[in-house]
C-alpha cells in the first residue's frame, strides 16, 4: 500500500523552527556585538598606539614635546593653535601641515578653515560616538584628547592648574619628567555626543581637546564647559554629562573627564608609548598622579 509524500512543514513544525531560530538569534547577537566592539577598541589602542609615537617623533625631531595649546603671547590670550596641529607631519599628514597659515590662528573660522574642519582617521575611535561633523561650519570632532593636568583650563599666565604633559604655550621635555615616562598619561579618549552641537572633541580648540584628570573616567559629575557648547546641557546624560559653568573663552574654567564607550573604562596612551586600558574604578589618587608629570605621587596598580 502506498503512503502520500509529505510536501509541506505543519504550523506547529513552522513555529518551532522559528522560535529554535529567534532562541539562537538571542543567543549569538550579544556575542557578536561583544566581538565588534573588541574589534573596535582593539582599532582605538593601534591608534592611540600611532599617536604616542608620533608624540615620541616629534620630541626627538624638537628636543620637546609639544605644547597643548598656544596663545599668541603669555599676555596675549587670543587661542592660536592645539597640540593636534603640530603632530600632523608625525601621523602621516604632511600635506596638510604645510597648507596651515601660522601667521593666522583656529581661534575662528579664518584662514585654517580647510584645515580644522578636515577629519583625520588616525584621530577617529570607531567606538567614539557620532560622527565628526556636528553642524560647525569649520570644525570637527576627534576621539583623542591631551591631558592638561588637574583643571580647570584657564586663559591665564603661568597656567594656574596643576601641570599635567600638554600645557598652554609650554613645551615639556621628557627629561622633565620626574615621575617617569612610564607613569604618566598623554592621551585618552572622549565621546562625541550625538545630541546638539557638543563641542566636546573639537581638535582644533582647546576647550575641547584638552582633558583634566580632576575625575576618574566616565564620571557621572558632569563635565563644566560653556553653555553654548553643552547644548543639551543635560548634567544626567547617559554617557557624556556636562554643565555650562562659564559663558566666554576668556572668562573659560573648563573641566573635560576622559570618557569612551568601551565597556568599563577608556584607552589612554602614556608618555613612554605604550597604551594602556584604564578601568572607571580606578582610584582617584591614582588617576590623578597618572596625570601630573613631576608630583612626586607613589603610584598604585592600575
Amino acid at each position: 500500500m502506498n503512503q502520500s509524500k509529505r510536501n509541506a512543514f505543519t504550523l506547529v513544525e513552522l513555529l518551532v523552527v522559528i522560535a529554535i531560530i529567534g532562541i539562537l538569534v538571542a543567543l549569538l547577537l550579544p556575542a557578536i556585538q561583544a566581538a565588534r566592539e573588541a574589534a573596535r577598541r582593539a582599532q582605538c589602542f593601534n591608534n592611540l598606539k600611532q599617536l604616542g609615537l608620533a608624540v615620541q617623533h616629534y620630541h626627538d625631531t624638537h628636543q620637546r614635546l609639544p605644547a597643548g595649546q598656544t596663545y599668541y603671547s603669555n599676555t596675549q590670550f587670543n587661542d592660536k593653535f592645539t597640540w593636534t596641529v603640530f603632530l600632523l607631519p608625525f601621523v602621516e599628514q604632511d600635506t596638510l601641515y604645510r597648507e596651515v597659515n601660522w601667521n593666522s590662528d583656529m581661534g575662528g573660522c579664518g584662514p585654517n578653515a580647510n584645515i580644522s574642519n578636515k577629519e583625520i582617521p588616525t584621530f577617529v575611535c570607531p567606538s567614539g560616538g557620532a560622527e565628526g561633523d556636528f553642524g560647525h561650519t569649520c570644525r570637527v570632532r576627534h576621539s583623542y584628547v591631551a591631558n592638561a593636568g588637574i583643571g580647570p583650563l584657564r586663559a591665564a599666565w603661568p597656567p594656574p592648574q596643576k601641570p599635567g604633559v600638554f600645557m598652554q604655550n609650554k613645551w615639556l621635555r621628557i627629561s622633565d619628567f620626574t615621575d617617569g615616562t612610564s607613569n604618566t598619561i598623554g592621551l585618552s579618549e572622549i565621546i562625541k555626543v550625538r545630541e546638539g552641537a557638543d563641542f566636546r572633541g573639537t581638535w582644533s580648540y582647546c576647550e575641547g581637546t584638552l582633558y583634566q584628570h580632576d575625575r576618574t573616567p566616565n564620571t557621572r559629575i558632569p563635565d563644566e564647559t560653556r553653555p553654548t557648547f553643552c547644548p543639551v546641557a543635560d548634567a544626567n546624560h547617559p554617557q557624556a554629562p556636562c554643565i555650562g559653568t562659564y559663558t566666554a573663552w576668556n572668562a573659560r574654567r573648563s573641566i573635560l573627564s576622559a570618557r569612551s564607550e568601551h565597556p568599563g573604562g577608556v584607552n589612554a596612551a602614556l608618555i613612554d608609548g605604550s597604551v594602556r586600558f584604564v578601568t572607571n574604578n580606578i582610584d582617584l589618587e591614582t588617576w590623578q598622579a597618572l596625570g601630573t608629570p613631576f608630583g612626586a605621587e607613589v603610584l598604585r596598580e592600575f
